[in-house]
């Protein structure tokens, strides 16, 4: 597993700072300073969910997309057709950042980011790279039939090779509020209706 310097949100100095008349933000610094261990980011990675991808426009402005992925040797790989904008993006700037929200089987939430140099697979690699990927998410007796359906529409696969990765957990922020309020932390949220 690749080594990453312990990275966290916007601000990772936490130094207890104090803020402006005297208050410790030692709170805030314990709650958005938190982080997931090693082992529940590799469970998250490691399950079908989804990752935003973001990747710079040629205006500067910034390219978000949902996509399956795949965390494998230290990569994290995703697949997509070459006339997408993700996939000309990343391969005009060789770079690109993702994003995956999921919980671990320890029971907290978490976030964790990858920011790297992204490279478009071609060819068969691209394939191999597809077909590894289609098999997290995809039942083995339809994966063959899904394979040949798909290979037609998504030609390339985009490698991300991290060279920063950041982490956040939920959890902290949950049980903080929590203390704060009457209303059970999951039940305070309006319904999707």
């Amino acid at each position: 597993m690749l080594a990453f310097p312990a990275a966290g949100g916007d601000d990772a100095a936490g130094n207890g700072s104090v803020a402006e008349g005297g208050i410790a933000m030692s709170d805030a610094e314990r709650v958005y300073r938190a982080r997931p261990t090693d082992e529940e980011i590799a469970d998250v990675l490691g399950q079908r969910l989804v990752a935003s991808v973001g990747t710079l426009n040629r205006d500067g402005s910034i390219h978000l997309a949902y996509v399956i992925f795949e965390h494998h040797d230290d990569k994290v790989y995703f697949e997509t057709s070459s006339v997408t904008r993700k996939a000309r993006n990343a391969e005009r700037t060789g770079t690109a950042s993702v994003l995956v929200q999921g919980q671990a089987a320890t029971g907290r939430s978490l976030m964790v980011s990858f920011e790297g140099a992204a490279r478009v697979i071609h060819g068969a690699e691209a394939h191999e790279a597809n077909r590894r990927l289609r098999a997290k998410y995809i039942k083995a007796d339809a994966l063959a039939e899904l394979d040949d359906a798909w290979a037609k529409l998504d030609d390339v696969a985009v490698e991300i090779t991290p060279q920063r990765r950041r982490s956040w957990l939920s959890a902290v922020l949950h049980e903080e509020t929590q203390r704060q309020i009457s209303v059970p932390y999951d039940q305070m949220w309006r319904s999707g209706d």
